[in-house]
C-alpha cells in the first residue's frame, strides 16, 4: 500500500507542487508582507522566527491531502477491492499516511532551500535534521486524524472544508506566525499549548541549536497522543463502514 500510495503521488506531482506552494506562499507572505510589524513590535528577527512555523504548516499540508485522498478513494470505491483482499485492512490507511509522510519530507526540503535563500540559517546541520524529522512526526500524526475524518465523512468536497475547519483556527492562533507572548490574555493559554504551537516552538529550538528537553518531549507528546486516539479510531471508522 506504501508503494501503491508513492507511486501514485509521482503520477500526480500537483499534490507535491500543492504542499510546497502553500508552503512558499505563507513563508512569502508572512515574512514580506506582515514580517516587518511584527518583527519590529516583538524585538525578532522575523525570517528566523517565521521559517519553522511554516515547516510545521507545510507538513500539515500533508494531514490535508491524507484526509481529501483517502476521501476520493472511499468515494470511487478503491477501498472495496482492498476488503476483499487477504491483507490488513489497518494497511490501507498506513499505507497512505506513510506515503504523505514521504510527500512531507520532499516539501519540506524544497521549502527548507527557499528559506536558505532568503537569508534563514540553521544552526547546525544535525539541528536541521532534528527539525525536520520532528515536522515530519507530526504531519504524520495529523495525517491519522485527517484519515478518520475522511472515513466518517466519506465525501471528499466536504472533507476538504472540514479539514480547513480544524486547521486554519489551529494554525491562525499559534506561535508559527507571532509569539504567544503578542496575544490577548484570553487566547495566550490556548495559543502557548496546543500542537501546533508546540510543535513550533520545539522546531524553532532545534533549528537554532537551543531546543530544550521540555518543548521537544511537549511535541512528541502530542505526537504520540494524537497516534494513540486517531489510530486505532480511523482503523474502526474504516472497517464499519459499509
Amino acid at each position: 500500500m506504501l508503494w501503491r500510495d508513492t507511486i501514485r503521488t509521482a503520477r500526480q506531482p500537483e499534490m507535491l507542487v500543492f504542499a510546497v506552494v502553500m508552503g512558499v506562499f505563507f513563508l512569502v507572505l508572512f515574512n514580506y508582507v506582515f514580517g516587518g510589524a511584527i518583527g519590529a513590535g516583538a524585538g525578532i528577527d522575523y525570517l528566523q522566527f517565521l521559517v519553522p512555523g511554516v515547516l510545521v504548516i507545510t507538513a500539515l499540508q500533508g494531514a490535508q491531502q491524507t484526509s481529501m485522498g483517502f476521501a476520493a478513494d472511499l468515494a470511487e470505491g478503491v477501498t472495496d477491492r482492498f476488503r476483499s483482499l487477504p491483507m490488513s485492512q489497518v494497511a490501507v490507511i498506513a499505507g497512505r499516511t506513510l506515503a504523505d509522510a514521504v510527500r512531507n519530507i520532499i516539501g519540506l526540503l524544497l521549502v527548507a532551500a527557499l528559506a536558505l535563500a532568503m537569508g534563514y540559517r540553521f544552526a547546525t546541520v544535525g539541528g536541521a535534521v532534528a527539525a525536520l524529522a520532528l515536522a515530519t512526526a507530526v504531519g504524520f500524526a495529523f495525517s491519522w486524524l485527517g484519515a478518520a475524518i475522511a472515513a466518517k465523512v466519506r465525501q471528499p468536497d466536504m472533507v476538504g472544508m472540514l479539514s480547513m475547519f480544524w486547521l486554519f483556527p489551529l494554525m491562525l492562533a499559534s506561535s508559527a506566525f507571532a509569539p504567544a507572548e503578542s496575544m490577548p490574555d484570553w487566547l495566550r493559554p490556548f495559543a502557548t499549548y496546543q500542537p501546533i504551537s508546540v510543535a513550533a516552538n520545539a522546531v524553532r529550538g532545534l533549528s537554532e541549536g537551543r531546543a530544550s528537553a521540555g518543548d521537544v518531549g511537549l511535541a512528541l507528546g502530542w505526537v504520540l497522543g494524537l497516534l494513540v486516539v486517531f489510530v486505532p479510531l480511523s482503523v474502526h471508522i474504516y472497517q464499519r463502514a459499509d
